[in-house]
Parts: C-alpha cells; structure tokens; sequence
C-alpha cells in the first residue's frame, strides 16, 4: 500500500472516531438534560457525568479538525464541499464555548435540590441550554451526513 494510501485510511479512521465521539457524545449531553425536566433527582447526576462527557465531545472536535487538517495536507483540493464542511465544524468550535461557558454554568447554579421544585429562572435558562445544545448537536449529525454524501459521490 502506498504511502499516501496508508494516510488517507487513517484520515476516514481518525474521522470516524471523531464523528462517533463528538455524535454519541452530544447526543447523550442532549438527552440528560431532557430527563432533569422529568426527574429533578437525576439532576446531581447530570452535573457530575456533564464534565466528562463534554471532554469526550471535545476530543471527537478535535479529531474532526486534525482529519481535515490531514486531507488539506495531502492535497485534498479546496472544493466548495470541503469549504462547507469547515464552516460546519468552525461552526461546532463556536457552538461550544457558548455552551460550556455560557449557558451551561448558569444551568448548573440555578439547580435546587431534587424535592425542590424548579425556579422559573432554572426552566428559562434550561431551555436555552436545550435549544443551544440541540443547534450543536444537530450540526454533527449534518456533518455526519455530509460526510456519507462526499463518500458515495464523486467530485
């Protein structure tokens, strides 16, 4: 197998791996909060799975990132598909911050304890939260889709 081969496996590996961890990730970061509106009790175990879950998002960000840092390296030319799939992901990049440090923190703080019922200031700051995570996750599932579309059509 040729070199330039070898690399272009690992490019779909390395987005694979991207892909499944930034989707499974987001999607599960997704849901959880959906549960806290039901059983206000799961909300402390929301907080502590948060953390961990948003770093595996990250990682499969990364991943994306460095895959098509990868194929711009070996001379994957700049079609107005690839140029799409940047925005996509530049998209994601931005998506996160607003999150993970915005909404997310004031999502947290406004958390009372599992017999309390919710403020109206919780509800109002939980569906922000929902809307913008629902945005980003959506965006990866697009990317997901795009990407099944690049692999079965040529150009």
């Amino acid at each position: 197998m040729a070199l330039s081969q070898a690399k272009a496996r690992w490019q779909l590996i390395e987005r694979l791996i991207g892909l499944a961890l930034g989707v499974g990730g987001a999607t599960t970061k997704l849901l959880l909060p959906l549960k806290t509106g039901v059983d206000r009790a799961f909300v402390s175990t929301y907080i502590q799975v948060a953390g961990p879950i948003t770093r595996l998002i990250q990682l499969g960000i990364v991943l994306l990132t460095l895959s098509g840092i990868g194929w711009l390296v070996l001379g994957y030319p700049m079609t107005p598909r690839l140029v799409a799939k940047l925005v996509l992901v530049a998209a994601i990049w931005g998506r996160g911050p607003i999150i993970e440090r915005g909404v997310e923190p004031r999502f947290r703080g406004l958390t009372a304890g599992p017999e309390a019922a919710p403020p109206p200031a919780f509800i109002q700051v939980r569906r922000r939260y929902l809307a913008r995570d629902i945005t980003a996750t959506l965006l990866l599932y697009v990317i997901i889709v795009y990407w099944v579309v690049l692999i079965r059509l040529p150009g």
